[in-house]
């Protein structure tokens, strides 16, 4: 397990991209039909493909449950796809960065440290965007890979304009709290005490304090419990992966921005 992990540390992103796109033109062919729709791309097939153990990824865009969920409730719920404004896009996964990006209506940035399909490569510690410059922000699956995270988080509280929204995404484990230990740097170790070589903690329900904490009002969404059973299996849905819905409001900016100093 440790020498599998390492391996994948050490595989440039471009090459797993490469892998990831080979498979999905396999499955393209092998699962071609209609039994099932992608919200992101459009395109039917038989079945999604296999993604750790589950039938979960669209075999045409790449999308996973997590990425058409989000993407439903921006269009269906916020109405994303006709109000537009400005975008950041942490860490853009390319199904929802693709429909995000087509948006005519909307300004969108894309931001990742060494990503090849960023916009911009920058720390999210450490944003390149003045306060108060985005109308939403997307950031799915990412924090558990930021040692920092609560730098990361004030970063998107402060880049975020007071009215606007951040939907953030992060794997919630059915343990007491969030588990963490930053002393665990090596691949091998972080796949055997975090399950997966790249992630720096475990999620517990109680995550959303520290969303909280940088000042933003908080919502635990899970979308695809508001969708009929015939609706999740033609998507590919299934409940269980939430999102935090987060809110900046005016005064909540303005005395966060005081208590850090800058009153």
């Amino acid at each position: 397990m440790a020498s599998i992990a390492a391996l994948k540390a050490a595989l440039p992103r471009r090459y797993r991209l490469a892998g990831r796109l080979a498979f999905l033109r396999f499955a393209a062919v092998a699962n071609a039909g209609s039994g099932v729709e992608c919200p992101c791309c459009g395109r039917h097939f038989r079945k999604f493909a296999r993604f750790y153990g589950l039938n979960d990824q669209c075999p045409g865009c790449g999308s996973l449950m997590r990425h058409r969920a989000i993407l439903l409730y921006l269009r269906d719920v916020m109405g994303l796809d006709s109000s537009g404004g400005s975008i950041l896009h942490v860490a853009p996964e390319p199904a929802l960065g693709r429909w995000l990006s087509s948006i005519e209506s909307a300004e969108y940035v894309s931001v990742d440290l060494d990503s090849p399909l960023a916009d911009i490569h920058a720390d999210i510690t450490q944003l390149p965007f003045d306060a108060d410059s985005f109308d939403l922000i997307v950031c799915a699956h990412v924090l558990e890979h930021v040692q920092e995270d609560r730098r990361a988080i004030d970063e998107l509280f402060r880049t975020l304009r007071p009215g606007g929204t951040a939907v953030v995404q992060v794997p919630i484990h059915p343990v007491p709290e969030t588990i963490e230990d930053l002393s665990v740097k090596a691949p091998g170790e972080r796949q055997r005490v975090f399950g997966q070589w790249d992630h720096v903690r475990i999620c517990g329900p109680e995550y959303g304090d520290r969303l909280e904490a940088a000042g933003f009002e908080v919502e635990l969404e899970d979308y695809v419990e508001q969708l009929d059973e015939a609706t999740r299996a033609g998507l590919g849905l299934r409940t269980g992966e939430p999102f935090y819905v987060c809110s900046k409001r005016a005064e909540a900016a303005a005395a966060t921005w005081s208590r850090r100093g800058h009153g």
